[in-house]
């Protein structure tokens, strides 16, 4: 990996990447969060003192570092958004290397999910490479002594000068990071933004290239992450360890997956702390609520203490038998929602020779990813107050730094989540639920955690994908 990249993928924050010598950055003023969008998590607006966001960093190596909100749940990401920037900016795809999702430095674009990483939020990432492009073309120009094309407002007509001035412009091309002339002068862009630091706004009237012209985009590549993964080099966020680090494990409540309800929070009655005192290597019992929290020097410790601790709980208000499916679902507080009505249904349905009504029952489904969650957690004392970093395999980092903060009563700003890949998920698994357990266990003994949690919680905790009922009227005439 080149020096530039290598320096670039080690900083935390913005400020780092504006520090910077001899490079060209393209920056975006933070926009207001999207509205919500229905059954979908709300976004969080970004928050202003962080700054300026970073979409793409070019070095005098020739290496580019570009930065993206969203996050890579083993669809391939990383590489498609590769492709854009090299697309645009005429490079090799091995000078791309992508940022994804880091709270500290990548911009605050949402959550990710469905499609819209690619078909909505690659936009910018476009148009910063399409116009770090035309910058170096304009930058060439300038070293050439060649005139510098002028914007005119339509439709006024472009003077000799001014023509003549887009002319050269259009006969120089770029390809493989190097500017040409059509006289047979090259420059590379490691060279039109060495011994200088600049930075440009993002334009969003910047032209970008046509489609017809795309070389990258469209075609299938190789994927940027599967080598590492196939010879088990890959940093999975299980792989996470710390100097100093600790191991956790959370006793939960008996109201598997209940969210509702006036014992949520208050069922706790006590803790037989001296059940597990013959253990070995336990550092601390943290509770707090119903939340129950073990810190032991090694995992297997923590997983022991965690099945022998005895635990007193209230009793809670179960949740309505699930034998018959589509009577439960049917028992649920529902408001009708008319999306259209036309014409005569029922007298239709009325005079048909042959009803066909149906009723379709779709069950809870366990997204049961192949590893269960896991996180790992910081908390530090600094000169300026405490402050938190969390590795965490969630698809939706700002907003789990947004909980964090509330959480702990720290500010956004002094959280870092720091995003790395974990075991897949289809649907949201317990990613983000277990990053809190290890900052509560982390702030608790201040030292990192590692919380993992085992293949029974994870299946009854995660947030199962919803159970439908569908019933449908027709007939045939």
């Amino acid at each position: 990996m080149a020096p530039f990249a290598a320096r670039a993928l080690a900083w935390r924050t913005r400020a780092q990447f504006r520090a910077a010598d001899g490079v060209l950055l393209v920056l975006r003023h933070p926009p207001p969060a999207p509205p919500p969008s229905p059954g979908q998590p709300a976004a969080v607006p970004a928050n202003p003192a962080e700054g300026a966001e970073v979409l793409l960093a070019l070095a005098d190596d020739g290496q580019v570092v570009a930065l993206h909100g969203h996050v890579d749940l083993g669809t391939g990401l990383a590489t498609a958004l590769a492709q854009v920037v090299a697309e645009e900016l005429d490079l090799p795809m091995d000078c791309v290397h992508m940022v994804l999702g880091d709270t500290g430095r990548a911009p605050n674009q949402g959550p990710t999910i469905a499609s819209g990483s690619v078909q909505i939020h690659s936009a910018p990432l476009r148009l910063a490479a399409a116009q770090a492009r035309a910058w170096l073309v304009g930058a060439a120009m300038a070293r050439w002594g060649l005139p510098q094309p002028q914007p005119q407002p339509q439709p006024q007509p472009q003077s000799k000068a001014q023509a003549q001035a887009q002319a050269q412009a259009d006969h120089l091309t770029t390809a493989n990071g190097v500017v040409h002339a059509h006289d047979g002068r090259q420059l590379r862009y490691a060279d039109l933004v060495a011994g200088q630091h600049t930075e440009l706004w993002l334009d969003p009237a910047t032209a970008t290239k046509p489609v017809a012209d795309y070389q990258l985009v469209g075609t299938s590549v190789p994927r940027t992450d599967l080598p590492a993964k196939v010879s088990g080099q890959f940093v999975y966020v299980h792989d996470v360890r710390l100097p100093g680090m600790r191991h956790g494990r959370v006793v939960r409540p008996p109201y598997a997956g209940l969210d509702a309800g006036d014992f949520v929070g208050r069922s706790l009655r006590g803790v037989d702390t001296a059940s597990v005192a013959h253990l070995p290597g336990i550092l601390k019992i943290v509770t707090q609520g119903d939340f129950i929290g073990i810190v032991a020097e090694r995992e297997e410790q923590a997983e022991a203490a965690m099945h022998a601790l005895r635990v007193e709980w209230a009793p809670f208000t179960p949740v309505a038998p699930l034998d018959d499916l589509a009577a439960a679902l049917s028992a649920h507080p529902a408001t009708p929602r008319v999306v259209a009505d036309s014409g005569g249904v029922d007298a239709a349905l009325d005079a048909t020779a042959q009803r066909m009504d149906r009723e379709y029952v779709w069950p809870y489904q366990l997204h049961a990813s192949l590893g269960p969650s896991c996180a790992v957690a910081d908390w530090q004392i600094t000169p300026e107050g405490p402050r938190a970093t969390v590795w965490a395999g969630t698809q939706n980092p700002h907003v789990l730094r947004a909980d964090l903060a509330r959480l702990t009563g720290l500010a956004d700003t002094a959280i870092e989540v720091i995003r790395l890949e974990a075991a897949g998920c289809y649907g949201r698994n317990g990613a983000d639920d277990v990053a809190a357990d290890a900052l509560l266990l982390a702030r608790a003994v201040g030292a990192p955690v590692r919380v993992q949690l085992s293949r029974e919680q994870e299946n009854a905790w995660e947030p199962k994908g919803a159970a439908q009922l569908m019933r449908v009227r027709g007939g045939l005439a």
